[in-house]
């Protein structure tokens, strides 16, 4: 499942780019989507990446990544979907959504929720920040989260406000309609919404224990299941996983289990773009990271997990990375108290 995403949401962005007029000509040569049609494959999360790449330029022209929500309706993403239906409350969905974000997204994604003094809000962390789509990927990820949610309350939701990382543009006036509010702040961190007490709170009108149990395990199944559709650099990096697994990672070793020289390993990751070292680096900083927000581990066992040495060699990572120590990713940024 490494680096691998649900076929639903590309399926929902090659049809938003089509409809923006993106000619089907010019997604040709983007890899794995031979495949997109089927529902329990796991296609490289490069392949994502490259949709959006390719449909970015016509979505930016028609108001910006949000637009492409407007093709949804409930189980266009599969499973992840009906979570939110099935849930008690808007606070219950979001828990449950965040728990399985892997049914729609890679697992280096994740979904924080908090609740403060002004209602809930969820946030969103992906790896992707350097990638030239993630602006309009942030404009998108707000929008996706009020429709599901609208979905489930049964009446569109209006967010206490939305954050966004980038600069705003000259103007968002589509952007506001997507969202419901004109509250979005710019650069202001992770993609975000906040939802009102009352909106979390609030019964929802299709609300059935039995079922959101039931859909919760086949979630777990979807994803569990689901056949791996790798490319190249998906197998290099399912190699990589197995390497670290074993120890302080070489580039020999991997080369190996590739069944190639290390000089035929480094001249490929070099015709994909990358290099050993920038995929090493890019691999441990998405494990730690992880690792330190989600888990209670030792320093020494995410050392470990991470292919480091010692935990001597994990600060160092973690302090070129973040400009901090490792203390400070397991410190909530404000007292905001865990929903």
């Amino acid at each position: 499942m490494l680096h691998s995403v649900s076929p639903h949401l590309t399926r929902m962005l090659l049809e938003a780019g089509q409809r923006s007029g993106v000619h089907r000509s010019q997604l040709s040569g983007v890899p794995g989507l031979a495949v997109v049609g089927e529902d329990h494959v796991r296609i490289p999360t490069a392949t994502l990446l490259r949709v959006w790449e390719a449909i970015s330029g016509a979505m930016a022209e028609v108001g910006g990544g949000a637009r492409a929500m407007e093709l949804w309706r409930p189980g266009r993403l599969g499973v992840w979907d009906y979570l939110f239906t099935a849930a008690d409350t808007l606070q219950d969905a979001l828990h449950a959504c965040g728990r399985h974000f892997a049914t729609i997204a890679d697992p280096a994604d994740t979904l924080g929720v908090v609740r403060d003094g002004e209602g809930v809000t969820v946030t969103w962390h992906g790896p992707y920040q350097e990638h030239p789509s993630f602006p309009l990927i942030a404009e998108f990820v707000p929008a996706m989260l009020l429709g599901v949610a609208g979905s489930g309350a049964g009446r569109r939701l209006a967010p206490v406000r939305v954050r966004l990382p980038h600069r705003a543009p000259p103007r968002y006036d589509l952007l506001a309609e997507v969202y419901g509010t004109r509250r979005i702040e710019f650069e202001a961190g992770p993609p975000a919404v906040t939802f009102s007490e009352a909106d979390a709170d609030a019964p929802f009108p299709r609300a059935d224990p039995a079922l959101a149990a039931i859909l919760d395990e086949h979630a777990r199944i979807t994803v569990a299941t689901a056949r791996p559709v790798l490319d190249w650099l998906g197998r290099f990096h399912l190699a990589l996983e197995a390497a670290v697994a074993a120890g302080p990672p070489e580039l020999a070793d991997v080369a190996r289990r590739l069944a190639m020289g290390p000089r035929t390993l480094q001249r490929r990751l070099n015709d994909e773009g990358t290099s050993w070292r920038d995929e090493l680096e890019r691999f441990r900083r998405q494990r730690v990271e992880h690792l330190l927000r989600e888990t209670s581990m030792t320093l020494e066992a995410i050392s470990a997990r991470s292919g480091y040495s010692d935990p001597r060699a994990l600060r160092r990572a973690v302090h070129r990375w973040y400009g901090c120590g490792p203390a400070a990713l397991r410190t909530p940024p404000r007292p905001d108290r865990a929903v």
